[in-house]
């Protein structure tokens, strides 16, 4: 029981985690703009701007490490969910009136 609800969780929790990155990507830019541009010897002029396009830099570094990395878990979660479906189908084709699945029980003695 416990391990079919980790795996129904499992794109919620990484969805969620992603986004939390991303988010924690553009505070951090936008933070560490300023600081890296005068430890390089630059003083721009707008800080502001500066500051938003390392934020948004960061988040578009972010993503695309991201999307390296993690991509793959989401085929693979995505080819899950599609083979899941084709096997539902296919029940419901052949089995008539037993289109439910069964349910699975814990073994006892």
């Amino acid at each position: 029981m416990l391990t079919r609800l980790i795996a129904a969780s499992y794109a919620w929790l990484l969805e969620v985690a992603l986004w939390a990155s991303l988010a924690l990507a553009g505070f951090a830019g936008y933070n560490a703009t300023m600081p890296l541009f005068k430890a390089l010897g630059g003083s721009p002029y707008p800080e502001f701007v500066w500051k938003i396009l390392g934020a948004c830099a960061s988040i578009v570094v972010v993503f695309f490490f991201l999307a390296i990395f993690a991509g793959p878990l989401l085929i693979l979660l995505d080819i899950r969910n599609s083979v899941k479906s084709i096997a539902e189908k296919k029940a419901s084709r052949e089995g008539g009136n037993e289109s439910r699945p069964t349910e699975r029980t814990e073994p006892t003695l």
